[in-house]
């Protein structure tokens, strides 16, 4: 019995992981899907395992991580960089740019789908199938679903919202684009429903335990709600979701030594992409070897992110910093400094989920608690003097800034700095629009820093363009219209 589930488990993530190409790269080998699994919970397991496996894949880790980074201000080029890499820091983004392949997230989704589409027929053919079960995997399946199209509504803003699997010919229908307020309220629909269906944890115990980790928990959706609550300036929900997260008690900060968190093992980690002793990080390849495409920009973090205090104090240099985050040549250490190298991807920290209460109180006018838990995560990285603005608890616009500024400091490489200077930007109907021409100030080549600099004045063009050979299999998808000018 054990060796026919073993071999389920396989098969069921072959055919998830090796999808063919036809809409949206969706399509699984036609009618197997259906006809030889979905009839145990162990189908629905192995399918669970599938979806898992499908975000530890090479493509969607480094999509979400240049996704979140490129465009923004911490992360440059090598020599090794592509063509495509460096129009996209120029902010001369074509529709041809390998930047905007959307086809494994979209392949990640349907993998999603079929589970919440199948999972139910599996039920009813397993009597030892419980609710208890049922509702935990279809729960991480919608969770999963969710993560990935806030990442893809971020990107692109109007997209294909699929929310049926595709598992054989007939089942490929087109759906066109959705707004992207429309994608937001399906997100928050799926995971106000995946908060009820998913456990507080999966392992009940004190400590860190990777399957906590390395699937979707209830903290892990309230930190997804946190974020897409932050998007959508929802600060009061913001301040709910975080406030369950930490009064959970399973998560603290572990205090300066940062790389035992991406190496996997600390009670900081709420959900990860997890490498370890299982697939090699495929972050490593693309920023610490030596031929990497990606940087760090170290001239901007040495100087604004991570100064160094003058004088003697005896703490001179925040834990985070050059040598631990990266190296003086621009390696990426938060990603690996050994080949092979198996560190994980940090999708929510305690520390994220900190900043993300502390913007959201300031919004909502209690500055003197921001600044406490700004204060509480700066004493435990050891963070320097020069970095603290000595702000007052009644100036809550400065006391945003210093989140953000913050959330640059530890948040670094994590797929996350361009969408939280987007999020600055377009607050209260684009008020700091500057935010923007300021970045393209200081990352766009001098020779065609203008035109990037009148080309980000533009809101349209802070969404990728939707692939030129996508619009060519799809009629009813449309241009982002800064694209067609």
């Amino acid at each position: 019995m054990k060796r026919t589930i073993l071999w389920s488990l396989v098969a069921v993530g072959s055919i998830l992981l090796n999808s063919c190409n036809k809409w949206l790269d969706l399509q699984p080998q036609d009618g197997i899907t259906r006809a030889e699994f979905w009839k145990t919970k162990e189908d629905v397991h192995a399918a669970l395992i599938g979806i898992y496996s499908s975000l530890n894949s090479g493509p969607v880790e480094q999509q979400l991580f240049t996704w979140g980074e490129l465009r923004a201000d911490l992360v440059g080029l090598t020599s090794y960089a592509t063509d495509d890499n460096r129009l996209v820091k120029n902010y001369n983004i074509l529709s041809t740019n390998v930047i905007a392949d959307w086809s494994a997230i979209y392949t990640a989704i349907n993998n999603c789908n079929l589970l919440i589409d199948y999972a139910g027929q599996a039920k009813q053919a397993d009597p030892t199938f419980t609710e208890a079960e049922y509702n935990t995997d279809l729960g991480e399946a919608l969770a999963v679903r969710s993560f990935l199209y806030f990442y893809l509504v971020r990107t692109f803003r109007d997209i294909p919202l699929k929310l049926k699997g595709t598992s054989k010919d007939t089942d490929i229908v087109s759906v066109g684009q959705s707004t992207g307020d429309e994608v937001l309220k399906q997100i928050e629909k799926d995971l106000l429903q995946a908060l009820d269906w998913i456990p507080e944890y999966h392992v009940n115990t004190s400590g860190y335990n990777a399957t906590n980790t390395g699937r979707v928990t209830r903290p892990a959706v309230r930190a997804m709600l946190a974020d897409v609550y932050l998007w959508l300036e929802q600060y009061d929900k913001v301040e709910e979701q975080t406030t369950k997260i930490l009064e959970t008690g399973r998560y603290s900060l572990i205090g300066a030594a940062l790389p035992e968190i991406f190496d996997g093992g600390t009670m900081e980690t709420i959900w990860e992409l997890s490498h370890k002793n299982s697939s090699e990080n495929p972050m490593y390849n693309i920023g610490v070897t030596a031929r990497r495409p990606f940087t760090a920009n170290v001239d901007i973090l040495n100087n604004e992110i991570f100064p160094s205090n003058e004088g003697t104090d005896i703490d001179l240099f925040d834990s985070r910093g050059e040598g631990i985050l990266y190296g003086m040549s621009g390696d990426l250490r938060k990603y690996g400094t050994e080949s092979p190298d198996y560190y994980n991807f940090q999708l929510y920290r305690v520390s994220d989920v900190m900043l993300m209460r502390a913007e959201a109180l300031a919004e909502l006018g209690r500055g003197t608690e921001a600044l406490a838990l700004l204060e509480d995560l700066r004493t435990k990285r050891k963070a320097i003097r020069a970095t603290d603005p000595n702000i007052e608890a009644t100036d809550l616009e400065g006391i945003i800034l210093f989140v953000f500024a913050e959330r640059a400091r530890e948040l670094t490489f994590e797929g996350k700095r361009w969408f939280d200077l987007l999020r600055l930007a377009k607050k209260d109907n684009y008020a700091n629009i500057n935010v923007l021409v300021d970045l393209v100030t200081k990352v766009v080549d001098a020779n065609v820093r203008q035109s990037a600099i009148n080309k980000v004045r533009d809101v349209d063009s802070h969404y990728l363009p939707i692939l030129e050979t996508e619009l060519f299999k799809d009629k009813q998808l449309k241009q982002n219209p800064f694209y067609l000018k």
